[in-house]
């Protein structure tokens, strides 16, 4: 059984706004690579701002800034109907003034080529994440996946931060398969993607071992709190397909 990961209540929505926009700042000590350490304690390469917090009348869900102007996320986040969606980062909020999804793009019976690209009103205060293509994502991978949505404790991002912890989270993940449409991923034994992770980057090495953007948190198991051997997946940017249409979209796309 799986769930699609973007949906929080209204109430908690208007809560997260808050935390984003006043409370978490953009000191370098907010800054999450500071104490989630990424793939051995080296610092990581996506920084906290580059991670977007996308907010509709559908639900909420994470993406990726791949230009200061554009973010991709999971098609499946798009609202069906004219509707309002706000982009946030620490700092930073804008309305989207297009929001395009894969041409090829199917929801039923579960999504594929589960990928959109938002255009927003004005540059962001980011440094985009470049679009990895030194080399391809294989088995036995480890990557990483950032997120806005809920941790293996179960704690959205305002209990986190109340808590004395960072509203932006990574999660470890290996993975178990890779598809022409999706990446499958298994937990390493810390929680798996969640709810509210929909469209959040998935990262990996290039060859200069600097991270780029392999992937979108898609879809996954119904209970992601916990590791039940179930894999989760993620759209695969790698494929010519989605990679042609993010860039055609946004025009000129750092390259890892």
């Amino acid at each position: 059984m799986t769930r699609n990961r973007e949906k929080f209540a209204f109430t908690f929505l208007l809560v997260c706004t808050s935390f984003l926009l006043v409370s978490c700042g953009g000191s370098s000590r907010q800054d999450p690579c500071t104490t989630i350490k990424v793939a051995g304690g080296n610092e990581c390469e996506v920084r906290p701002l580059s991670v977007a917090f996308i907010i509709s009348d559908k639900g909420a869900c994470s993406g990726a800034f791949i230009s200061k102007r554009h973010v991709v996320t999971a098609a499946h986040c798009i609202p069906t109907a004219d509707s309002t969606i706000t982009v946030i980062t620490q700092g930073f909020k804008s309305e989207v003034t297009s929001a395009v999804i894969h041409p090829s793009y199917i929801s039923e019976p579960l999504p594929l080529y589960d990928v959109a690209v938002l255009t927003i009103s004005s540059e962001a205060p980011v440094i985009p994440i470049p679009l990895l293509i030194s080399r391809g994502v294989v088995k036995g991978e480890k990557v990483v996946a950032f997120g806005y949505g809920f941790d293996e404790n179960d704690r959205t991002l305002v209990e986190r931060v109340e808590q004395g912890g960072e509203p932006l989270k990574a999660t470890y993940l290996d993975v178990e398969n890779i598809y022409i449409e999706t990446i499958a991923t298994i937990s390493d034994g810390g929680g798996d993607t969640c709810v509210g992770d929909s469209g959040g980057p998935l990262v990996m090495r290039g060859i200069d071992d600097k991270y780029g953007l392999i992937g979108l948190v898609s879809f996954g198991p119904t209970n992601c709190e916990v590791d039940i051997g179930v894999p989760g997946y993620n759209t695969n940017l790698q494929t010519l397909s989605m990679h042609d249409f993010v860039v055609s979209q946004v025009g000129l796309v750092d390259l890892n």
